[in-house]
């Protein structure tokens, strides 16, 4: 997949690499961040100096090989604290998150963590982006910014130089590779069940819903007389065709693919209230195709979270 808008894209800075250009916005890598840059460090802090975004550093860091500071080790490879600085530098330059300084820190601890994850996943998938597909890439930006000169003026205006132009370059079309992979399941027909609810504010009345189900009464009459669902209340409850991975409350979705098509169950707590819920349908079967891009970007997400799950990560610095 080619990125024919890669220069409004990467303009945003690194940061937003991870939003999957397709897929849409990358929630989940502020999310992500926010959890694993929380985690206790155990170095002694110094002042933070200019360039850190307020972040203290430590008076020594562990370095690479070449004797490089690092910031943090994901998997035994190292993120070098020269590149936490850079970044926030742009986030700084071109105002991400305005005063938002422990957010800002948050984003892009968590972006440059993910990153890593996700190349590390490509190598191990076997997945290797050309010098050539590179080279293509920028020969596209360079012609949408109207030239070498233009081009090498916004790379000095955003603190790019060539290089690190071409590692965020490679870094981006890594990542929409493995997002292909992911998702590829989506091309084809995927497991689903068809289902409907019924909302209540309380476990009580919901056991007084579920009473009456089982005396005889009728499904979508009870979700008109006591559902909250103002979207579903009206249609029988019916939440029709989902996947997996696609319902909010995955409670409920795991609960609607574990029982027999036609049974009662609940009452389910979820943030929402109580749910009475009963699966009428399960087959494989295609996603619409104006649901494939949302669930693309869950698909992905869900993957992302499993690597930094289960991930051995290492901070050296801390707010």
């Amino acid at each position: 997949m080619g990125l024919q808008t890669a220069f409004f894209r990467l303009i945003t800075g690194a940061a937003l690499m991870l939003a999957l250009a397709a897929c849409g916005g990358g929630e989940s890598t502020t999310n992500n961040a926010t959890d694993i840059s929380s985690q206790d460090v155990s170095a002694q802090a110094t002042t933070a100096p200019a360039d850190s975004g307020g972040m203290t550093i430590p008076a020594a860091l562990p370095t690479d090989a070449n004797g490089n500071p690092l910031i943090a080790s994901v998997n035994g490879e190292g993120i070098l604290l020269r590149d936490y600085e850079r970044l926030i530098n742009r986030y700084e330059q071109q105002q991400f998150l305005g005063d938002q300084v422990a957010a800002m820190q948050a984003a892009v601890m968590g972006t440059l963590v993910e990153q890593k994850l996700i190349n590390q996943a490509a190598a191990a998938a076997g997945v290797v982006i050309t010098d050539a597909e590179i080279d293509a890439e920028i020969a596209s930006n360079i012609e949408m910014a109207g030239g070498d000169v233009a081009w090498t003026q916004w790379l000095q205006e955003n603190l790019y130089t060539v290089e690190e132009y071409r590692g965020i370059v490679r870094d981006t079309l890594t990542t929409l590779r493995m997002r292909d992979q992911v998702t590829a399941p989506l091309n084809g027909d995927v497991d689903q069940v068809r289902a409907r609810h019924i909302l209540l504010a309380d476990e009580a009345t919901a056991l007084v819903v579920i009473g009456r189900l089982q005396a005889g009464d009728d499904f979508a009459a009870l979700a008109a007389e006591y559902s909250l669902d103002m979207t579903t209340n009206t249609n029988g409850g019916d939440l029709g065709w989902f996947t997996r991975e696609e319902l909010l409350e995955q409670s409920l979705a795991d609960l609607a693919f574990s029982v027999d098509p036609g049974t009662i169950v609940g009452p389910v707590q979820t943030m929402l209230g109580y749910h009475v819920l009963q699966p009428l349908e399960r087959a494989t079967r295609p996603v619409p195709d104006e649901k494939r891009a949302l669930l693309a970007q869950t698909y992905f997400d869900n993957w992302l979270q499993s690597l930094v799950a289960d991930a051995e990560i290492e901070f050296y610095i801390g707010s």
